[in-house]
């Protein structure tokens, strides 16, 4: 058995009821207008997108700038801190040859200081002898008791010789006084220069701390030991060891400049990209915008 129906009038105004409206925005009745504003809101929608990337390549552009200038003026610094620890390795490198060549010379006057003391110290016991034989002579003149003795002659010679003796003999403490002066004054220059304490001693302390000596000694290895594999247990020590330019840190400062300065230079490109982007879409925008203003309720289209 069938159920009886009717046949429903007008189906079109029940169709349009339950049918979705393919175009939820009908649009003006424009066709120039509305291809425009449709263009316009896909190009805001990438404008948005083009701009936000673009700001986070100036922010990381100027960033990444930022660390790389701060990088560069410590290198700089250190590398002016380079030239004067040259400088003074340098200096310190001539003054210690002068200091050998000063401690040679003081070492040679010393020695020469001593011979001549044993000289003198001959001298004045030749002296001493000379006396002892003038005295017995003098004295065996007297035992004679022979008159052409007494006076003139042999005598007069020996009055004047004993005189000189007696001179000579008299200078004897001033001048030994003198010498032993000397030679005290030669050993104190010469252990002020070249002793175990002494100024050459100081001026290859330094050059070591420096490490002036050997050019070829690379400090990357256990002078380098600033950063400590336990934090809390670490000694405070100089992150730069000398020389400066074969520093581990150095080096490794100087490596993360110039990867700075290459990511700096790669950013930039794309910052300008981005931002070359951004202005056409920005062009790209408002000349639609441009566009729909013109010919809105124009007609010019319809």
């Amino acid at each position: 058995m069938f159920l009886p129906y009717k046949p429903v009038e007008h189906p079109e105004k029940f169709e349009q009821c339950c049918k979705p409206d393919p175009d939820p925005n009908p649009g003006t009745g424009d066709c120039c207008q509305d291809v425009w504003q449709t263009d316009k809101t896909e190009t805001d929608t990438k404008l948005q997108k083009i701009t936000t990337r673009a700001d986070h390549k100036q922010k990381e552009l100027t960033s990444k700038t930022e660390w790389c200038t701060t990088l560069k003026r410590w290198c700089d610094d250190w590398e002016a801190v380079d030239k004067y620890a040259d400088d003074l390795c340098r200096n310190l490198e001539l003054f210690h040859k002068h200091l050998c060549k000063v401690g040679e010379i003081t070492q040679k006057t010393s020695d020469a200081v001593i011979i001549l003391f044993c000289m003198i110290k001959e001298l004045y016991i030749k002296v001493d002898e000379l006396k002892e034989k003038y005295d017995e002579l003098y004295k065996c003149i007297k035992c004679l008791k022979a008159p052409e003795l007494e006076s003139g002659g042999v005598r007069t010679c020996l009055d004047d010789y004993g005189v000189k003796l007696t001179a000579v003999i008299n200078t004897r403490d001033d001048l030994i006084a003198k010498v032993v002066l000397t030679i005290q004054l030669s050993f104190e220059l010469h252990d002020n220069i070249s002793d175990e304490y002494g100024l050459k001693t100081v001026v290859e302390y330094w050059k070591g701390k420096f490490n002036c000596c050997d050019e070829e000694t690379s400090s990357t290895d256990d002078d380098n030991k600033s950063v400590c594999d336990e934090r809390e247990h670490c000694d405070l020590r100089p992150l730069i060891t000398f020389p400066i330019k074969k520093s581990k840190y150095f080096v490794e400062l100087k490596q993360h400049r110039d990867y700075m300065e290459k990511k700096v230079y790669e950013v930039k490109k794309e910052s300008d990209h981005a931002n070359e982007r951004k202005a056409a879409m920005q062009a790209l925008s408002d000349g639609l915008n441009n566009a729909i203003n013109s010919v809105a309720n124009s007609g010019k289209c319809k």
